[in-house]
């Protein structure tokens, strides 16, 4: 790959081990004179992916999720776990101890690449900005009211009450699709999923059968709440989408997957 600009994305760092990591990233940069910028996962824009050959998310798959938000392109992205011992890092493939020795092998093209799948969202017809990299969230604007609302997918409709709904990618279904009682999915799979959480079904309510199912790269879901207002939330930390009764809410596919560097 021939880098000549990078941009890396950092998070608070909590540990010394978390600020020896963000010291580490810079040091081997400059060693290698790679042009770099280093800007806080809180201050990202697009302005500052303009012009980046490749991004690099050092913290835990927050960073890397919130960095990702901002990538329409072909660009890479490399995730640095900077505190392997208290963070997850599902999608990172350096840490402090072998980043220069890793960077490295990517200037020499020593590398592989993980194309993940994300999903877009539109609301009446507007699409979101953000592409979801793990998973879309749809529920009431307060969680803990019941929405009701329907629920389409291809040729099945099905009106239903419950806490709300997850969609997710094959890599969401490693994360809080699979706590909440999902399928997991091959992580280079094209499909998607979809469970509803906690429906309910009582006297006058039918039992669901739209509850949890894997769907394919073309198919589309649609849901439209019936009553008051929802929100819509990607990844679990972009802004809220809020959309009121009678929106229609579409999810699928996107056509723009999230190219990640692995080893």
């Amino acid at each position: 790959m021939n880098i000549k600009n990078t941009l890396v994305v950092y998070a608070t760092p909590t540990s010394s081990e978390q600020k020896k990591t963000i010291s580490s990233v810079k040091s081997a940069l400059k060693k290698c004179r790679i042009k770099h910028a280093i800007v806080h996962r809180g201050k990202l824009g697009k302005k500052s992916f303009e012009n980046r050959d490749l991004a690099i998310a050092v913290g835990g798959d927050g960073t890397f999720l919130n960095t990702a938000h901002f990538i329409f392109s072909n660009m890479h992205i490399l995730g640095v776990n900077s505190d392997p011992k208290f963070k997850e890092g599902f999608f990172m493939a350096a840490s402090r101890k072998d980043f220069e020795k890793k960077f490295n092998r990517i200037l020499d093209g020593d590398y592989k690449i993980r194309k993940l799948s994300r999903l877009e969202a539109y609301i009446n017809g507007k699409k979101v900005p953000e592409l979801a990299l793990n998973e879309f969230y749809i529920s009431r604007v307060k969680e803990y009211r019941t929405a009701r609302y329907y629920i389409a997918i291809t040729r099945m409709k099905e009106r239903q009450k419950s806490s709300g709904i997850i969609i997710s990618t094959a890599a969401g279904s490693h994360a809080w699709m699979k706590s909440a009682g999902g399928k997991t999915l091959p992580i280079d799979s094209n499909k998607f999923e979809y469970l509803v959480r906690e429906p309910y079904c009582g006297r006058i309510s039918a039992k669901c059968q739209l509850v949890n199912g894997i769907l394919d790269k073309n198919d589309k879901l649609e849901i439209g709440f019936e009553l008051g207002k929802g929100i819509l939330i990607a990844d679990s930390l972009s802004r809220e989408h809020k959309f009121r009764a009678g929106q229609k809410i579409i999810v699928k596919v996107s056509e723009k997957p999230l190219y990640s560097i692995m080893f």
